[in-house]
């Protein structure tokens, strides 16, 4: 049963991160506004999710307004959506987002402080300057952001770390920075798409710094003993909700996961088909044991062997 999904306001985004997938790719999207939604379009994404919670008689279901761009940049429809929400006394849905924080300003922390209780906002931050620059850019401005978000909420935000090989480098230096800094919520995603593949975190080298983190003080999602046999994604140290739980929604069509975004063979359909109809489309699905991730297992897998007949034919 499908109870999470993220929403992909468009492509737009002030940064152009290192190893960001969706800006660094050939996979087939478009620019412009075309691929970006209308508040019109946002609201009728979450009456499709109340009507599919409502028939199925689910309490809670988790919206992620994340994926191909800086959510900020589109501030004005986040929040028609959640004035759309409470309007509409829908009750289920529980958002977020995730910012890069260098847009921030007074009308957009108000904002999420006002409604905190609807919609969470965090960050990504990947640790100090240096570490986050690997990446990421911008960690200067993106610092100032989590302080605007401090002096309005007096606590620190919730934090997105993205592990890569540097990570593991300096993850005693990282775990100093996130204690001087005093951050207490963080949630470490695997980095498993770069084009400098020497960034790249295995499975098992992900753990390791899971373990190193074990223990300590931080609220971190990927130690959470419940939260790790939920069907989400394997890049938070859960299992694949691929065919299963999860749905990435953009303006192109509705994917599996953001993985697959451009890739059309993987299109469900439109992003306002009843989710009831897109529940039986996933059922199509190839089947996947638990612990695996469906992209890297099906469809990774047939791209890399399709690359080397490729460059066998052309040798």
């Amino acid at each position: 049963m499908i109870d999470r999904a993220c929403i992909s306001l468009g492509e737009r985004c002030n940064l152009k991160c290192a190893y960001c997938h969706f800006h660094n790719e050939d996979n087939g999207k478009l620019s412009g506004s075309s691929q970006e939604f209308s508040s019109t379009e946002l609201a009728v994404v979450t009456d499709q999710i109340v009507n599919y919670c409502v028939q199925n008689n689910l309490s809670s279901f988790k919206v992620g307004i994340v994926g191909s761009g800086e959510p900020m940049m589109q501030f004005k429809k986040i929040q028609a959506l959640i004035e759309h929400v409470k309007d509409k006394g829908y009750r289920q849905l529980k958002f977020y987002t995730i910012t890069n924080g260098t847009v921030l300003n007074k009308k957009i922390i108000d904002f999420f402080y006002e409604n905190r209780d609807l919609i969470k906002l965090c960050f990504s931050v990947d640790g100090y300057e240096e570490l986050h620059n690997v990446g990421r850019e911008q960690f200067d401005r993106v610092f100032k952001g989590v302080q605007r978000y401090e002096s309005k909420f007096n606590e620190k935000p919730s934090i997105n770390c993205t592990v890569h090989q540097e990570t593991l480098k300096n993850q005693v230096k990282l775990f100093e920075f996130l204690s001087d800094e005093n951050f207490n919520d963080v949630t470490f995603s695997r980095l498993f798409d770069s084009h400098d593949e020497s960034l790249v975190v295995s499975a098992l080298e992900y753990q390791g710094l899971l373990e190193f983190f074990k223990g300590s003080r931080f609220e971190v999602r990927q130690l959470n003993e419940e939260k790790k046999k939920q069907y989400d994604c394997t890049m938070y140290g859960s299992l694949c909700g691929v065919g299963r739980t999860n749905i990435f929604i953009t303006k192109r069509g509705i994917y599996p996961c953001g993985r697959f975004y451009g890739n059309e063979q993987y299109n469900y359909g439109s992003f306002d088909m009843p989710l009831v109809e897109l529940e039986k489309l996933m059922l199509r699905m190839k089947p996947l044991k638990d612990g695996q991730c469906y992209y890297d297992t099906y469809v990774g897998k047939q791209i890399d062997e399709d690359s080397n007949i490729r460059h066998i034919q052309i040798g």
